[in-house]
């Protein structure tokens, strides 16, 4: 079937379901606003939801626990050499030099496989927080109003799977534009890359270059944020009745399209202001946390200051994405279930969305 008899199935679709607007969906009326909507599925069902969030927190706090453990078990003899030549030197009388470029090297290619394994963890913790806030919204006028979090488990447990492989389908579509951007930003910081030499950004560099150096990444980053807005309603799409990765992705695509990207994008961008805003403030209120990990740390290597100073760059960061992820993920990705909701067109009910499933 060609592309114009799938467009022409498609317009005869719409016509049966919406004779009266001439074949165009209409949006559903908002009978609650996102935020009232969002607090009253929390109002209700407060403590089951947290209950989950706060079970997944606790999860990927042991996973992310002996990942960072296995690192610097790994990397202990570099941390050593490099405390015992510190030590010479101060013994010497001279300022003690630190990592020395070739224990950096080994520090970040011993430690690499680890850390690269908590991207994958924060991949699958998002999708079981997606996918249990998707249920959550979809049966909120279930008679049982009040599930637990073993209920709310059981009822998202058949889609993880599923909400695992639409994350990894979206954080590729958006990652294949970040990394251009990241690239780009780098290029022009390090004055070229593989015998190609340019002027390095800097405050003496002329204003044209300057704002071409740092506003093609930004621009690049900005259009792979608008595709991750676009397909963050993949997981509820896919909780609703998508039965592929790429079905999901497709009807979120088509959702938040035409009249309605506007409004798509708009509260995505708020929530991820929230979020990010949230992280600042939860990462800055647990760096005290970081001085008495450091001090167990240098009782469990002997006093290394540089052992124990990785640690404690890290506790902050850590702190504040678990505490994101048991108190700001929920609410966030509830208002992003009920958002599919606000966005579907009329008559088109919560299961299925004809028009995204004829997508070429």
């Amino acid at each position: 079937m060609t592309r114009q008899e799938r467009r022409a199935a498609q317009d005869g679709a719409e016509q049966q379901e919406f004779p009266e607007s001439g074949g165009a969906p209409e949006r559903a009326p908002r009978r609650r606003g996102l935020t009232t909507g969002t607090l009253g599925l929390f109002r209700s069902r407060w403590r089951g939801l947290y209950g989950f969030s706060f079970g997944v927190a606790l999860f990927a706090a042991l996973v992310g626990s002996v990942l960072v453990a296995a690192a610097f078990a790994v990397c202990r003899h570099d941390f050593a050499l490099t405390w015992k030549s510190a030590r010479s030197d101060i013994a010497y009388e001279d300022p003690p030099l630190g990592y020395y470029p070739d224990q950096r090297v080994s520090i970040l290619l011993r430690s690499l496989p680890f850390m690269g394994l908590l991207l994958p963890l924060a991949v699958f913790v998002l999708a079981l927080l997606h996918s249990a806030y998707a249920v959550a919204a979809r049966d909120t006028g279930a008679a049982e109003r009040r599930p637990g979090p073993g209920e709310l488990w059981r009822r998202s447990r058949p889609y993880t799977w599923l909400a695992l492989r639409v994350q990894l389908l979206t954080s590729a579509c958006a990652g294949a534009l970040v990394l251009p951007a990241l690239l780009g930003w780098m290029f022009f910081e390090n004055g070229g890359v593989g015998g190609i030499d340019i002027e390095v950004l800097s405050r003496s560099a002329s204003t044209p270059y300057r704002l071409l150096g740092h506003g093609l990444p930004l621009v690049v980053l900005g259009l792979a944020f608008a595709v991750w807005f676009r397909l963050g309603l993949a997981t509820a799409a896919a909780v609703n009745g998508a039965s592929t990765a790429r079905a999901a992705v497709r009807r979120s695509w088509t959702l938040t399209g035409g009249a309605r990207r506007w409004r798509a994008c708009s509260v995505c961008l708020l929530l991820t202001a929230v979020v990010v805003a949230a992280y600042g403030a939860l990462s800055h209120a647990t760096e005290p946390l970081a001085h008495p990990v450091g001090l167990a740390v240098l009782w469990l290597t002997d006093d290394n200051p540089y052992a124990a100073g990785a640690v404690m760059e890290i506790v902050p960061a850590a702190a504040g994405l678990l505490l994101l992820t048991a108190l700001v993920v929920p609410p966030v990705s509830a208002a992003l279930a009920l958002l599919r909701t606000e966005l579907l067109p009329a008559k088109a009910g919560t299961a299925r969305m004809p028009s995204a499933d004829l997508l070429p």
